[in-house]
């Protein structure tokens, strides 16, 4: 059929003949295809089988008996590995939908990455851009809100692949009904109290549902062009306007900050605050904006606390520090063999050959600042967000910044760190 040709069309661009590839099946119809042709897909080629990956939110009575269904059928269409994941949910309010979609995301990267997973196919089609769009254009989203999907993404260091953008759900019904494929109907794709179901029956309530649609993913691509384009911009703003300090925080100088034009300032600050925060999604709009705005009117007391970072003024500069409160303690058996990450902004090598457990926590106010660090000509705020060594509640290591390793004593612990941030930016804003 043409969609198992323009499939393997897209595929073979993006897997090699090396890579584990795993596949995210929902039950429905739109991922067992998608799982059906990439059985297909690597066995003419000789390449490793997918992997089936499933998520039980628990949201519905029948979820565990759907994941069943997604394992049982995977095996019996060839997959030799499928699993389950399940959403450990706790008190589970608001928009439900949106905090599901977030942890499936996450349940699936971080299978991957643990198991050495480079590339996550997921079934989304052109109907869901559609769909997606008009829910945003609801909300009010700007550019990159309305930015159609992208074929290829990258979560959680996991490559995030949908070969099935091209067609619509019907095109794969057809696909699905030819190959006499099983699936499950979920019954919550009917359920009038989710906003996507409203502009689904709006799509087929059309006179031509597939123009319609068709016109809309054209409108979104439209805007993935124009989010591109000011992404290329800022980039270039980041390079006139943003230090990244090795102690970890981000500096925007503001005589440069205020040249630029706002769709650009805005951006620079949105994507320092989730550099620092490591956070994949944008914090709320209005929060964002009133600290902006705070910003624009030259207002000295900026002293701001969002997505898990302090905006501080300091002199002529904006910095951008981690929340101290909002850092997770890290233990660790010494002597350890490599670097560990910490708090996603440093590489921190523990130096010394004693056998005992230490833990990696950001300094506290009560505890002692070296005059190595406070060296340094920056905001004391920025020392409670850097990582100290205790061992038995006791300062036993500070973080030598971009230290040389040699010539360590091997009976003293020692902290060498390294900041990450800039990688992490170049990760998120590059495209």
């Amino acid at each position: 059929m043409e969609l198992d040709l323009l499939f393997q069309n897209v595929i073979k661009r993006l897997a090699t003949h090396n890579n584990k590839v795993a596949v995210a099946v929902s039950g429905g119809v739109d991922s067992i295809a998608l799982l059906h042709l990439m059985i297909g897909w690597t066995k003419k080629r000789q390449c490793l089988p997918p992997i089936a990956l499933t998520v039980n939110h628990g949201l519905r009575s029948e979820s565990q008996k759907e994941a069943e269904f997604v394992v049982n059928y995977a095996k019996e269409l060839g997959v030799k590995e499928s699993f389950i994941l399940h959403w450990e949910k706790q008190n589970v309010k608001g928009n439900v939908q949106l905090k599901a979609r977030k942890a499936r995301y996450k349940l699936l990267t971080e299978w991957c990455k643990n198991n050495n997973v480079k590339y996550l196919l997921v079934a989304h089609h052109k109907d869901d851009q559609a769909e997606t769009f008009l829910l945003r254009l609801e909300r009010g989203s700007g550019i990159d809100g309305l930015s159609s999907m992208d074929y290829q993404s990258f979560l959680n260091n996991v490559c995030i692949l949908r070969p099935l953008l091209n067609f619509s759900r019907s095109e794969i019904e057809k696909y699905a009904n030819f190959h006499q494929l099983k699936w499950v109907e979920d019954r919550s794709n009917q359920d009038l109290k989710y906003r996507r179901t409203l502009y689904r029956n709006l799509l087929k309530a059309s006179d031509n549902q597939e123009i319609l649609t068709e016109r809309i993913c054209l409108t979104a691509l439209h805007m993935k062009r124009a989010a591109k384009a000011l992404l290329h911009y800022t980039r270039l703003a980041f390079n006139d306007c943003v230090n990244v300090h090795d102690l970890g925080y981000i500096e925007i100088q503001l005589s440069e900050f205020y040249k630029v034009p706002e769709e650009i300032a805005l951006r620079l600050l949105l994507y320092s605050i989730m550099t620092i925060s490591s956070k994949y999604y944008k914090p709320r709009y209005n929060s964002l904006i009133a600290i902006f705005n705070k910003i624009l009117r030259k207002d000295n007391d900026v002293n701001c606390t969002l997505s898990e970072c302090k905006i501080r003024q300091c002199r002529e500069s904006l910095l951008i520090i981690r929340e101290p409160s909002k850092i997770q303690e890290v233990s660790v058996s010494l002597p350890l063999s490599g670097p560990i990450e910490w708090d996603n902004r440093f590489s921190c090598t523990i130096l010394g050959s004693q056998e005992c457990s230490v833990i990696i926590a950001p300094l506290k106010k009560t505890q002692k600042i070296p005059k190595f660090l406070k060296d340094y000509d920056c905001c004391p705020e920025v020392f409670y967000s850097l990582p100290v060594v205790l061992k038995g509640g006791e300062v036993v290591a500070y973080p030598y910044v971009n230290h040389n390793e040699k010539n360590v004593n091997d009976n003293k612990i020692q902290c060498i760190t390294n900041s990450i941030i800039k990688q992490n930016l170049v990760n998120l804003i590059d495209i």
